[in-house]
């Protein structure tokens, strides 16, 4: 890409992708082997979440090594067919790699349904790579957070999604300069919620002005150019030209 087209709208979102292709790539570097594990400890039954940690602990150290790309925290999430005892989360992060020593996944009143947490429910029910977010990452980090995720097939059954989490801290010191480089642009998420922003108005969250709550971006007024990513939930918008 010239330097003239990292700076036009389509060379930043182009950007974006290729940002987020080199996050997603250690974890497709990953699942034929995860898969091969599984086939081979189930033979033996299903997992507790401890033999889950230690049999993915090396692979999942390797996503957060990934070079030229700030991946914050790793891991895979089971389904319950998987792992049956303990928790079917086995995540690292951080810079000392720590794993996630509690889970509030599990039977009781304070348990999280994985169902309903977006980097795991879509990949399940799509069968196809997402990004998750931005959000607050209450589970593992506290940090405003962009998660990507891979379903884990083996043959035609389900058995979970490894992940890679990005924090937004950390977008915004790749992208930004990139962002601002166009003046009043907005990268914006598929339910138009704030990614990256060049105008002090906006922060990461917050909905972008005239997107209805279920994100249509089609309804924005005519003044507002949008430039969508062919391969990633994100959009860039900015004043039409």
């Amino acid at each position: 890409m010239t330097e003239v087209q990292q700076h036009t709208p389509e060379g930043v979102i182009a950007q974006v992708d290729e940002f987020f292709d080199g996050v997603f790539a250690p974890l497709e570097a990953w699942l034929p082997r995860l898969e091969a594990q599984l086939v081979d400890r189930l033979a033996q039954g299903a997992l507790s979440g401890a033999q889950l940690a230690a049999l993915i602990e090396e692979d999942a150290h390797g996503v957060l090594a990934t070079p030229h790309r700030p991946i914050y925290g790793a891991g895979f999430c089971a389904t319950e067919d998987i792992v049956t005892e303990g928790n079917p989360l086995a995540w690292w992060q951080g810079a000392e790699r720590s794993l996630l020593a509690s889970s509030t996944f599990g039977p009781g009143q304070a348990a999280i349904d994985l169902h309903r947490l977006e980097w795991y429910r879509v990949p399940a029910e799509t069968r196809r790579r997402h990004v998750a977010g931005p959000f607050v990452d209450y589970l593992c980090s506290n940090e405003i957070t962009v998660t990507v995720s891979q379903p884990v097939m083996l043959g035609d059954q389900f058995v979970g999604v490894v992940c890679a989490d990005v924090l937004v801290a950390s977008l915004e010191e790749l992208l930004l300069p990139a962002v601002t480089g166009l003046g009043a642009a907005t990268l914006v998420n598929a339910n138009g919620r704030v990614v990256v922003s060049a105008e002090a108005d906006y922060e990461t969250g917050d909905r972008f002005a005239g997107i209805g709550p279920e994100g249509d971006l089609g309804a924005l007024a005519a003044g507002v150019q949008v430039v969508r990513s062919a391969r990633c939930p994100f959009a860039l918008l900015l004043p039409a030209a």
